[in-house]
């Protein structure tokens, strides 16, 4: 391994030999169709690789049918992946990176009560109380998903890959036979470390014949972050005995298992941790195994901190994963200098991880353009093409400050008023609560972006009829949703004011979740923070419905033990002095909560179109037009921003990106 430098010097990494030494790790995107890589799969990784990575990681191939679970996740298990994934090695070599493939089997992930087959497991233990109950494996079955991986191996070794990574971790098949929490076998693949560890030896065993010549990373997740399963110690003996007998040319060491508890919520850590949370364990491998080059993940939200890694010694790669979702030059950028504004991840997990717990393509609330590429570099060429127009954005937030500036850069002369005296609408007040204070972020971005863009910005300034008839070309609606008055009858505090004074909430605060966002257990975690009870009610069977599972469990888990409780299915019905009478939805019997001091209603907000009848040729965008999230907000405003010209070409390119998935 060379010795740590610049992140941008050439690197020797075993066998492997890089540009430099970012890394853009394997990460699932549901852009698959039959199994293989798309052409949606070329343009984001052609972006990314254009971008100055050193080395990209395909996102896991699924080595074997037990493994798919659903249709739009690539796979390896037959000779047809060949075709498709030499066009990925083919795109990727052209812009200078390197591609690895990785491989795995997801092992009892792959059932849902919608697969029809069943999934295979190490032991019949399912990885959440309401997933599928894995099969327990035999021998027999054992042996052939093994043959499967080095089958797979030979695949991308015959489409041209510069590396396979071999993915032990993440509490897929190999971990979950390595982990005590999810392996209760008797026989030789069960009961001590060594016997546990069978099944991945056997996996890299069998690789490792299969294709002797081509590197190897082999990934691991070096603490499970789970009782009575794997820590720190019991995964540095358990690599230790893999190094031994295995040519492992990088190490990659991420972290969690995929169960239903707050480790699967660190596997892609959202802005309600802090960066770089997990870098004790690359290091602790480093330490370990310093002739072996260590690539570290999770969380590095920027180069800057990629460097910290690199300097202190605590890896000798460094993987980005969303950062490149949100930012595909991020490399190029930091190499060339280039000090023109960023848009860079905040973590807040909607457009990536939210939508592929969905099943749906990834997106990025900072990005809209990730994952449609093609489409959004021919709508950008077919603005350029029309008339410059005179354009008025009327709102400040995301998704008035993402039509303003896409706009401007399409030529036209813009000018944004905010009715407030700083930018930023509804996500300005998210970023008030510690947990979504990364929103912050993005507006601060989004703002620098604009105001470079030569948009004329200007706050206190409310669009009154006079300024509507300034002879505009066109004028974009993004005045926001309004906050829902709450119901009578209760001591209601409006959900601002609860924000911004929580000491103005009285001592047991109860929270009225209808929403289903993380506003309610962001607003928990301020008012316990200031000392206040609180007590979270909601109509639906579960909490926080819309928080996608890689973020939900950590939340929840920062709640726990504060005083903090919730009350499912039931709906406030009215006070009875200082109770709040609540009742069971099926049943309509009454449930009191005691001493209640307040009452804050989360609720979604309306839609507040008003404006867009006094406006000569407007478009209404983001909760102006339907109240949703930041994610469609910024669609909503760039799109709005690169078709205000309604030429024939724009209309022709704006066409396919309009009700996509």
């Amino acid at each position: 391994m060379n010795t740590p430098g610049d992140l941008h010097q050439r690197v020797r990494a075993g066998r492997l030999e890089l540009r430099n030494r970012i890394v853009m790790p394997a990460h699932t995107t549901n852009f698959a169709v039959d199994g293989g890589f798309s052409p949606r799969h070329l343009a984001y990784h052609r972006a990314r690789a254009a971008g100055g990575v050193g080395l990209i990681i395909t996102e896991g191939m699924r080595v074997h049918a037990t493994s798919l679970g659903r249709t739009n996740t690539v796979s390896a298990a037959d000779d047809r992946i060949v075709a498709s994934l030499s066009e990925l090695v083919a795109t990727v070599h052209a812009e200078g990176a390197k591609l690895a493939a990785q491989l795995l089997h997801v092992g009892r992930q792959a059932g849902s009560h919608l697969v029809l087959t069943a999934p295979w497991g190490a032991s019949p233990i399912p990885w959440s109380p309401t997933a599928a109950m894995p099969h327990q494996m035999t021998t027999g079955e054992i042996a052939e998903v093994v043959a499967a991986f080095a089958a797979a191996a030979r695949r991308v070794e015959e489409a041209g890959v510069d590396a396979v990574e071999v993915h032990l971790g993440h509490g897929h098949l190999p971990q979950q036979f390595l982990s005590p929490a999810s392996n209760h076998r008797t026989d030789g693949y069960g009961g001590s470390l060594t016997n546990r560890l069978r099944f991945a030896r056997e996996v890299l065993d069998a690789v490792v014949a299969a294709v002797p010549e081509l590197p190897l990373i082999v990934r691991i997740s070096g603490d499970e972050f789970l009782p009575g399963g794997l820590d720190l110690d019991q995964m540095l003996s358990a690599t230790e005995l893999l190094v031994a007998d295995h040519p492992i040319d990088v190490l990659h060491v991420s972290h969690s298992a995929y169960v239903a508890t707050a480790s699967v919520a660190t596997q892609m850590a959202d802005m309600s941790f802090p960066p770089l949370p997990f870098r004790h364990l690359p290091s602790a491998f480093k330490k370990e195994f310093p002739d072996l080059a260590v690539l570290a993940v999770c969380r590095v939200d920027d180069l800057d901190n990629a460097r910290q890694l690199v300097a202190d010694g605590s890896a000798d790669l460094v993987a980005l994963a969303r950062p490149h979702i949100a930012a595909p030059d991020l490399v190029a950028r930091d190499r060339d200098g280039d000090v023109t504004p960023v848009r860079e991840c905040i973590a807040c997990n909607q457009g990536c991880a939210g939508r592929l717990e969905l099943g749906l393509p990834i997106s990025c609330v900072v990005n809209p353009e990730a994952g449609f590429e093609r489409e959004w570099a021919a709508l950008r060429a077919a603005a350029r093409t029309g008339p410059n127009l005179r354009v008025l954005v009327v709102g400040g937030g995301p998704s008035g400050l993402e039509a303003a500036g896409a706009a401007a850069s399409s030529g036209h002369e813009v000018t944004l008023v905010e009715a407030e005296p700083e930018l930023g609408g509804a996500l300005r007040f998210a970023a008030l609560l510690p947990m979504r204070a990364r929103f912050g972020q993005m507006i601060d971005q989004l703002a620098r972006t604009v105001r470079h863009a030569g948009v004329d910005v200007r706050l206190d300034t409310t669009a009154d009829a006079a300024l509507l008839a300034d002879g505009w070309d066109h004028v974009v609606v993004a005045t926001g949703g309004r906050d829902p008055a709450p119901p009578a009858g209760f001591p209601a505090i409006p959900l601002r004011q609860a924000v911004s004074d929580p000491g103005a909430t009285g001592g047991h605060v109860v929270l009225v979740d209808e929403d289903g966002t993380t506003t309610a257990l962001a607003l928990a975690d301020l008012l316990l923070t200031h000392g206040r009870r609180v007590t979270l009610v909601t109509d639906r069977a579960a909490l926080s419905w819309r928080v996608p599972v890689y973020s939900r469990p950590a939340l929840l888990e920062r709640l726990r033990g504060r005083g903090f409780s919730a009350v499912l299915m039931r709906t406030p019905a009215r006070m009875a002095g200082a109770d709040l009478v609540c009742t069971d939805p099926l049943s309509w019997q009454e449930q009191r909560i005691g001493g209640v001091d307040s009452v804050v209603f989360v609720r979604p907000p309306l839609a507040c179109p008003d404006l867009a009848r006094h406006a000569a040729d407007g478009t209404v965008v983001g909760d102006a037009y339907t109240p949703r999230t930041a994610l469609e907000a910024a669609f909503d405003g760039r799109l709005a921003g690169l078709t205000v010209a309604r030429t024939a070409a724009v209309r022709a390119a704006e066409a396919p990106l309009r009700g996509q998935l």
